[in-house]
């Protein structure tokens, strides 16, 4: 069938390019045209149209995109984290998991410039991202803020025949499985430099992802005095390999496979340090007024402590990890619309690992409309959080938060827009144990506590 749309005649065709030359009226049809003809020709013009525009607009232009939040706030009674008024407990890291409203305490920006060049029939697409960060109770013209160099990296999507090749440095993080919002969490972790090839065509539907990301390292045991022992340095450079593979299963949704193996590249004997991997399958499906994802992610040796690497940069690894260390994860995250005006996010995770520790985690951030611009958000957040210290439990820890705030956006019953303008309340309770272990504290007080904090903040995408 259509083969037969080409069988047009040579006559045909020479008869409309006649009618341009000679100016024959549109109302006039000339003798040996069909309708069929006429349309063809038409699509024919319109394609070459399209394919002109894309030629000018998806290449050789520039791009600037990114994100920013900033605010203030204080705490006005009770206890502090390590001397601030943002509170988590001391997971995988110090700034752990969070429920992130009204609990953000540093500014930060990420900040993307994008050159797309076509060069000899070939696409280029050459992006830097930097991020800036810094503590915001503190004053510009002091503060030392951190700058780095996130993204750097080259690409083209028509050198190979299927997939778009780069090379560079790499914020991979939310590639096929996205994030965590109501965490600012992404769970499978593997930025870094290295090289990779995305948006491998499988089918119609299905995507391959995989890509090389390099982790190095160096160093040196120091005796007492600071004297290095040069018999103990040591050079490394580790391999993450991975792979990602997203999967459309029609009715049921889609399937996200996700496998990042670090292999590393000991450069001396006396390192013994231990390879790692982890397995994320993640479920996604539309289920009525939810739309909701499903993750399990299985981690053994160096990731075993944190699989994925999630919530960091993509080097949270545990070296010293016995190699048949075991961890897992599993949590479901969505966003509920129960009418126009009302929305709920949520956030149920369990983790566990028999060497490091026992997480269980619960949040709830509900939305309602006011008016055409403001709108009232809530959000409750609990952590218990038991780690293991030489093969033994420490005592339990806990945190809960609450807070209001009252936020200013473009559209108040969409729950993803920005900018946004928040005022907050928050209030935090933990237990003695989240004091000892996690730096919550009241000065003269070692019991359970709380604090109370207000702020405002800034942030939008863009």
């Amino acid at each position: 069938m259509k083969n037969n749309k080409l069988k047009i005649s040579s006559l045909s065709l020479s008869a409309l390019v006649c009618i341009g030359a000679m100016g024959v009226n549109a109302g006039e049809r000339p003798e040996g045209l069909s309708e069929a003809d006429i349309a063809y020709v038409k699509e024919l013009i319109a394609n070459d149209g399209k394919d002109k525009a894309s030629d000018d607009s998806d290449y050789n232009d520039f791009e600037f995109n990114g994100y920013f939040r900033t605010g203030t706030n204080t705490a006005v009674s009770g206890g502090t984290k390590n001397g601030g008024s943002c509170y988590a407990l001391n997971y995988p890291k110090n700034d752990g998991v969070y429920y992130r409203l009204g609990n953000e305490c540093r500014d930060y920006g990420e900040f993307q410039f994008t050159k797309k060049q076509r060069i000899n029939g070939l696409n280029f697409k050459a992006v830097w991202m930097m991020d800036i960060a810094g503590d915001s109770r503190s004053a510009t013209s002091v503060e030392p803020w951190s700058r780095r160099s996130r993204q750097l990296y080259i690409e083209t999507d028509n050198l190979l025949d299927n997939g778009k090749l780069w090379m560079g440095r790499r914020y991979y993080r939310g590639v096929a499985v996205g994030d965590v919002h109501i965490l600012d969490y992404f769970h499978a972790q593997s930025s870094g430099n290295g090289v990779g090839v995305t948006d491998i065509m499988i089918n119609d539907t299905d995507k391959l992802h995989v890509a090389a990301i390099m982790y190095g390292d160096e160093g040196a045991d120091v005796d007492e005095n600071g004297i290095t022992d040069e018999s103990t340095k040591f050079n490394y450079q580790n391999i993450m390999a991975d792979v990602r593979y997203e999967m459309d299963i029609g009715n049921s949704g889609k399937l996200k496979f996700v496998l990042q193996n670090l292999f590393v590249n000991d450069a001396y004997d006396n390192i013994d340090i231990a390879d790692g991997r982890t397995l994320t399958v993640q479920w996604e499906k539309q289920l009525g007024m939810l739309e909701q994802k499903t993750v399990v992610q299985y981690g053994m040796g160096s990731m075993a402590r944190n699989p994925g690497s999630a919530g960091t940069d993509g080097g949270s690894f545990e070296y010293s990890a016995d190699s048949s260390a075991t961890g897992f994860r599993v949590f479901n995250n969505g966003l509920v619309k129960i009418n126009p005006k009302f929305t709920v996010n949520y956030m149920v995770m369990y983790e566990k690992s028999d060497d490091y520790h026992t997480l269980k985690s619960v949040g709830v951030r509900p939305q309602y409309s006011l008016s055409k611009y403001w709108s009232i958000l809530g959000e409750l957040g609990y952590n218990s959080y038991q780690n293991i210290t030489d093969g033994v439990e420490n005592e339990e820890q806990r945190l809960i938060k609450y807070a209001v705030a009252l936020q200013a956006t473009a559209d108040s019953t969409d729950y993803w827009t920005r900018p946004s303008l928040r005022f907050y309340v928050s209030n935090f309770d933990w237990n003695r144990a989240a004091g000892q272990q996690s730096g919550l504290s009241v000065p003269g007080s070692d019991s359970d506590e709380s604090a109370l904090v207000i702020g405002v903040q800034a942030e939008t995408w863009f």
